[in-house]
């Protein structure tokens, strides 16, 4: 009975979700006409609506000086007698630019002065301005109502208002266009040219420093990762994996650094920049695009990258805690060791994978590319993508069953026909083995069916001794017994052992000679490096008590024929043991 009710409370949860974040609408979701919705083109940029006002900002040398607002225009084609508000500042912007060019027209050295005022004609408030001793003046801009309600102030107070700030911002821009300012302007863009150069060179020096020292802990690593890969070496495992992965800790949290290290030399340049730009008039307008998107960019590469780098130093303390917790109950440390130490290499790529999509919808979003427009493709996609290729689809579920039934890990080692060797890399697509050989051998988790693992939780020496047919059993056996408990009484052996060898017994009697076979059960992945030294003293005992080694026996019998002459014996018959 649970589990139809799991099943139907899995389904019920989905359903809630979708139901929550579909972004479609539903049958009963029919707009209204005229009372719910407003229908109309977007905004241009920067014009922001506010009921049936319309406001945006009036730009100046790439400072915004003050917001104007008009009444709302609905239809933008065709807005009859009303004048759209983006339009209305861009008069008054060329405006600026005109009476600024005026003043700088004669002679940069000592330009005319500029004067700003305000004046009531036909009953509406203008501000205008006069260059020199010019008989007429400029208008710059009107005073309207609309301004009025957006500002809540009386008409007289913000013309008086906006005045002084145009005064002071020509004021500035006339000055800062004269010959001795554009001469400091310069001097100071080359000194913060040298200190962006300088801070720039000290960065990349401590990155070259720190690339030094990873390539050396990754030298290390290989070394290690060399050990491990023999089969002997395997034991004790657990400290390799453990050395291994205090390496990796290293080389990641150096990654770090010089990834923090390169992000700030790419923020240097990029404020230095902008400060350079800021500098000239002509250009502060360019400022100010640098500190936009190109800086949103950046702070969203360098954040979502640094999120990754966290991400996987969180999972190696998450490893350890996960060891020393004891979170999960396996038969033993070393097993334990070795699923950790899969489960967390999962989770690291598949936590890769959402950092990296999360960089991609914010970066596309900043272009103004709708987030559900971008989730909907990518839900497209991912099931083109899974028409197109089910065997990516069976390589990430037999992955993902690999890892949940702990059927092999890295540091395994494992036969996946026709292949064996050491579990390398392990992830919810491919296994990596490298074989004896030392290559690298990648299967797709799909084409995995069968596996022997060779190392989970204890393994053992199937030896098997041919001797001579004419040894004496009881002796031979004897014998063995005494090697195997002298084998297991040496504390370096006896590590590597789960419990004292067991000499079977004669297993086959054939004209070959007579087979023994012997069970050694040892730590998990130790059969190799205590079959060899065992074997090695079996040939010693074998050698100093005189037993020979099994072999192919024959027998050939004579007699004389009448003549007196040896001849063979056709009519005798072998005995079964011979041949």
């Amino acid at each position: 009975m649970r589990k139809p009710l799991w099943r139907w409370g899995a389904i019920a949860l989905v359903a809630f979700f979708v139901a929550i974040l579909s972004p479609w609408p539903s049958v009963a979701q029919v707009p209204v006409p005229e009372i719910t919705q407003t229908t109309g083109a977007p905004l241009p940029s920067g014009v922001i609506r506010i009921g049936e006002l319309e406001i945006t900002d009036v730009r100046f040398d790439g400072s915004s000086l003050f917001t104007i607002a008009a009444p709302t225009v609905r239809d933008r084609a065709n807005p009859g007698n009303a004048i759209p508000v983006e339009v209305r500042a861009e008069f008054i912007q060329s405006n600026l630019r005109r009476v600024l060019n005026n003043a700088l027209a004669q002679r940069r050295e000592s330009p005319e002065q500029v004067n700003i005022g305000v004046a009531r004609l036909n009953n509406v408030l203008v501000i205008s301005a006069r260059v020199g001793q010019a008989e007429r003046t400029t208008r710059l801009l009107t005073v309207t109502e609309a301004d009025s309600d957006y500002h809540q102030l009386p008409p007289e107070t913000l013309a008086q208002q906006w005045r002084d700030i145009l005064q002071e911002q020509m004021n500035r821009a006339v000055q800062e266009r004269t010959y001795t300012a554009l001469i400091a302007q310069v001097q100071e863009a080359v000194f913060i040219f040298l200190r962006v150069a300088g801070g720039s060179l000290i960065l990349f020096i401590v990155q070259r420093l720190l690339l030094h020292q990873g390539k050396h802990l990754e030298r290390q690593l290989e070394r290690v990762v060399t050990q491990t890969t023999e089969p002997e070496w395997l034991f004790p495992l657990l400290p390799h994996l453990r050395h291994h992965f205090f390496l990796k800790q290293r080389i990641q949290l150096i990654s770090l650094v010089r990834y923090l290290l390169l992000w700030g030399q790419v923020a240097l340049w990029l404020l230095g920049l902008a400060a350079i730009l800021r500098l000239f008039p002509m250009t502060r307008w360019l400022s100010s695009q640098v500190y936009g998107l190109p800086i949103l960019w950046m702070v969203v590469w360098f954040g979502t990258g640094l999120l990754n780098q966290f991400a996987d130093l969180a999972f190696d303390r998450l490893r350890v805690f996960w060891e020393q917790n004891n979170l999960l109950k396996f038969a033993d440390t070393q097993r334990k060791t070795l699923r950790i130490s899969t489960t967390v290499e999962v989770m690291r790529g598949f936590k890769t994978v959402v950092i990296y999509l999360i960089r991609l919808v914010v970066i596309l979003g900043s272009l103004g590319v709708p987030v559900s427009s971008i989730l909907a493709v990518g839900g497209f996609l991912a099931l083109a993508i899974s028409l197109g290729s089910q065997n990516l689809v069976k390589d990430i579920i037999n992955g993902l069953l690999i890892v949940w039934e702990d059927q092999y890990g890295i540091g395994d080692v494992v036969e996946i026909e026709p292949y064996s060797g050491l579990v390398e890399n392990l992830n919810l697509r491919i296994t990596q083995l490298r074989n004896a050989e030392g290559q690298l051998i990648t299967i797709p988790n799909s084409m995995i069916t069968k596996v022997a693992n060779l190392t989970r939780t204890w393994s053992r020496v199937n030896l098997e001794l041919w001797v001579d047919i004419e040894t004496p059993p009881d002796r031979l056996l004897s014998l063995l017994d005494d090697l195997s408990r002298r084998f297991y009484e040496e504390p370096e052996w006896q590590l590597k052992m789960l419990q004292r060898p067991e000499v079977l017994g004669i297993d086959q009697i054939t004209a070959s000679g007579l087979l023994v076979r012997i069970w050694i059960k040892t730590q998990p992945g130790q059969q190799w490096a205590v079959g060899r030294e065992f074997r090695r003293r079996v040939l010693n005992l074998m050698a100093a008590e005189g037993i020979a080694v099994g072999r192919l026996h024959q027998q050939l019998h004579w007699r004389r024929d009448r003549n007196g002459k040896n001849g063979k014996d056709e009519d005798t018959h072998p005995s079964p043991l011979e041949s």
